[in-house]
């Protein structure tokens, strides 16, 4: 079962290297960061106090709902 020299050496492949993703030129790892846009204090204020009624009316929703899903219970 011994093989020769000759048929080791044809038996043996070199490795396959992986295909590379081109790069395209002045690539880097990471985008730049995108500067945020001034915002006036007053609007984020605004902004705030319309994310909290959402929410509020969001969780009267909810409450309702949990009450009518109790009330339809079989006990």
């Amino acid at each position: 079962m011994s093989k020769s020299k000759s048929e080791e050496k044809a038996a043996f492949r070199p490795p396959v290297p992986l295909p590379r993703r081109p790069e395209r030129p002045n690539e880097s790892g990471w985008p730049s960061p995108t500067p945020m846009p001034t915002v006036p204090t007053e609007d984020v204020g605004k902004t705030l106090k319309l994310i909290l009624d959402r929410l509020d009316a969001i969780e009267k929703r909810l409450e309702r709902i949990e009450k009518a899903l109790i009330e339809r219970q079989p006990i």
